[in-house]
C-alpha cells in the first residue's frame, strides 16, 4: 500500500520497494505524482523502523517528510524508466 505526502512543492506517492536492498533494511521509494518529469527518490531505512506496509501506514507524516529530506534522487524520471 502506498501513502502520499506533499514535499518540495509536489505530491509524492510513498511505498516500500518490492525488493529490500539487503537483509535488515527496507528501501522507501518516493514517486512524484504531480509531474512525470521529476526523478524518483529513495532512502534506506532499518527494517526495525519500517518492517512492512503496516509500519509505513502507521508512520507519522512528519517522519515521512523527514525521510523525504534524507532521500536521494535517482538518475532519471520514472516516465523514462
Amino acid at each position: 500500500m502506498a501513502r502520499k505526502i506533499r514535499a518540495d512543492g509536489d505530491a509524492w506517492k510513498v511505498q516500500l520497494s518490492a525488493h529490500p536492498p539487503e537483509p535488515g533494511t527496507q528501501a522507501l521509494l518516493f514517486f512524484c505524482v504531480t509531474t512525470g518529469q521529476r526523478p524518483y527518490r529513495v532512502v534506506e531505512v532499518p527494517e526495525s523502523r519500517i518492517g512492512g506496509p503496516e509500519d509505513l501506514e502507521k508512520l507519522p507524516e512528519r517522519d515521512l517528510e523527514e525521510l523525504f529530506r534524507q532521500s536521494r534522487s535517482l538518475d532519471f524520471p520514472r516516465s523514462y524508466a
